[in-house]
């Protein structure tokens, strides 16, 4: 079940990047998805932990991809990733941990970070990667 589709106005104009964006949302859709459907919490962990070391790997590659283009706010850009990453272990410690967990907090912090992050943050960026050769 996709509860947040994916757009082309969500591209930012890199293969790999929008490849990784992508599958971001698709874990973040699974997730969701498995809430909804009232999963058992190791299944969820399971989700949730996955997602959480794909953002590092992905935040990884865009940060190398913006040095290698000389992103003007590489710095800051690095500086949020740090923030999300701090706050997808602070949801995973807190969901491991809590006894009556709310789901729907994870959720609304995975949309936030979808619409504010990549669809805004990220698009800052677009004019900033070269056109991939065809």
């Amino acid at each position: 079940m996709e509860l947040i589709p994916w757009l082309d106005s969500f591209n930012v104009g890199n293969e790999k990047l929008d490849g990784q964006h992508k599958r971001i949302l698709a874990m973040i859709n699974s997730l969701g998805a498995a809430m909804l459907a009232g999963t058992e919490r190791s299944a969820l962990m399971k989700i949730f932990s996955d997602l959480a070391g794909y953002a590092k790997t992905h935040f990884k590659d865009e940060e190398q991809m913006l040095e290698a283009v000389g992103y003007p706010d590489l710095v800051g850009h690095q500086e949020r990733h740090h923030e999300l990453n701090r706050r997808l272990a602070d949801y995973y410690r807190n969901f491991y941990t809590a006894k009556n967990f709310q789901a729907e907090q994870v959720m609304e912090f995975l949309q936030h970070w979808l619409f504010d992050h990549i669809l805004e943050e990220d698009m800052r960026y677009r004019q900033h990667l070269a056109p991939e050769e065809p």
